[in-house]
């Protein structure tokens, strides 16, 4: 009797172990695995308990994202739309769409791409109007090329909007934006004006120049300005500075750092002679690695020549090529490659 009872208790023991190996195999099954479906204007993709937009296939020139969409009886917030051009979007994505209101769920939405050998030459998006609502979740929200017609991106008071990433949107004017945003970078932007909120208590703006909320650290400068003089206030240029329109940028006396890929090959084109202004008349700034990332025909002009010879000095490691450093019009140094 004891040898039945210790071979059923085995027995059961062995039952519960494989139901529970079964149970935690199925679990991980339905939690890993993606769902592909249509519905409604989209198709959607499922995952982690998730619906990700990939595709709008309708033509139609409004959309209204969803909150949620149910799927199977089971109902998925919408949280994500990403047009990266790898995988799962069309090149076509939206191409008669010229206005999006943005669910409440929505986290994150993203015009774009992540392949380098594809270009805007690829795809056209007709969009020109965002509407964010309030109570909106969206914290992300990026635009890498094409969308050219761009003309509105209205941000209701109460975002919650962290992250703001906007490049080549020319037809863009105005954009106010929230209290809540902490990271931004513009590029091609050529006739943006830009406010903020007076209660963000992470960047302000002054003369079009996003700059932190003490105004020491500069952001980032938008609008057509092919001469950007750089607040007194700034000691520091940060690593988003990416502003491809300009032609001439003076430092102040205060300025003390530039970060790394703050002023890289996307901030000046190789096309084109950059003039810098040093107004220091002591030292230069400090200057990290690959700050100046392949950047080329770029002419420093300094006060004396101390500090042509200390900026010599903090350019190594920079990653420039061939850059001229000048007191007025004399070439103290030229052919400099950091």
């Amino acid at each position: 009797m004891k040898k039945l009872k210790r071979l059923f208790s085995l027995t059961m023991a062995l039952i519960m172990l494989v139901t529970i190996c079964v149970s935690n195999v199925s679990t991980y099954a339905s939690y890993s695995s993606e769902i592909y479906f249509y519905d409604g204007d989209f198709s959607y993709r499922i995952y982690k308990g998730e619906a990700l937009i990939q595709d709008i296939i309708s033509n139609i020139k409004v959309i209204n994202i969803p909150d949620v969409v149910t799927y199977n009886g089971v109902t998925y917030p919408v949280t994500d739309l990403s047009v990266d051009m790898e995988g799962y979007s069309n090149y076509d994505f939206g191409g008669t769409v010229e206005t999006i209101n943005v669910g409440k769920n929505l986290k994150t939405m993203m015009f774009g791409y992540a392949d380098e050998y594809l270009s805007s030459d690829h795809y056209y998006f007709t969009l020109k109007t965002i509407n964010i609502p309030s109570g909106s979740k969206l914290n992300f929200l990026s635009f890498n090329l094409g969308c050219q017609e761009l003309e509105n991106i209205n941000i209701a008071p109460d975002s919650v909007l962290k992250h703001l990433y906007i490049e080549d949107c020319p037809r863009l004017s105005e954009l106010t934006l929230p209290k809540s945003l902490k990271h931004c970078s513009f590029g091609d932007v050529p006739f943006l004006t830009l406010k903020i909120s007076k209660d963000s208590k992470y960047l302000k703006v002054k003369d079009n120049q996003i700059l932190s909320k003490d105004g020491t650290k500069l952001i980032d400068a938008v609008n057509w300005n092919f001469h950007v003089k750089v607040c007194n206030s700034v000691k520091v240029i940060c690593d988003s500075f990416g502003n491809s329109c300009i032609t001439k940028l003076t430092l102040g006396k205060n300025i003390s750092k530039l970060k790394r890929y703050s002023l890289d090959e996307n901030s000046f084109a190789h096309d084109r002679n950059i003039k810098i202004i040093l107004k220091n008349k002591k030292k230069a700034p400090k200057i990290q690695n690959d700050a100046f990332y392949n950047s080329k025909k770029i002419r420093f002009y300094v006060k004396n020549k101390k500090v042509a010879k200390d900026l010599k000095k903090k350019l190594k490691g920079s990653g420039i090529k061939k850059a001229k450093i000048l007191i007025g019009k004399k070439v103290v140094y030229q052919n400099i490659n950091g």
